[in-house]
């Protein structure tokens, strides 16, 4: 075992091996949906954090993968749905979605219609809208 860390990989710590995307409780990729594609921590040149759900069973799973092997389930035919997050990116019909606006929503909802004994603080949450061209909206926290 190597005493020298590398200077690329903190603490020498060896870079996380790449794993087929595969449903190991249904023993296929057939039923996979990719949710997010993110960039390794340290980057590598040929791998890819990814995590994925299998819609058959719905099991999820994350782990690292080839670039190659993302592109493979990314090019069979219904394998997006929804909204993959891509990088920074939340990509919907194929592109990724625009922001269409921001705004402010208090997360406190009234418990009953009557008004409260007690005046409680309001807590507002800023949220930023994206939508994609095909009219599909979405509203994030900012």
């Amino acid at each position: 075992m190597p005493t020298i860390s590398d200077p690329v990989v903190p603490s020498g710590a060896p870079r996380p091996g790449a794993e087929r995307i595969w449903c190991g409780k249904c023993g296929t990729n057939e039923h996979v949906i990719l949710d997010s594609i993110e960039p390794l921590e340290p980057p590598s040149a040929e791998l890819v954090d990814i995590a994925y759900t299998c819609v058959e069973c719905d099991t999820f799973y994350a782990h690292a993968s080839t670039f190659r092997d993302v592109a493979e389930i990314l090019n069979q035919r219904g394998t997006v749905s929804g909204v993959l997050q891509f990088g920074g990116e939340y990509i919907h019909c194929g592109e990724p979605m625009k922001i269409a606006g921001t705004g402010f929503h208090s997360v406190y909802a009234p418990m009953s219609t009557e008004d409260p004994a007690v005046d409680l603080l309001d807590v507002y949450l800023a949220t930023k809208v994206l939508r994609c061209r095909c009219g599909f909206r979405m509203e994030l926290p900012s």
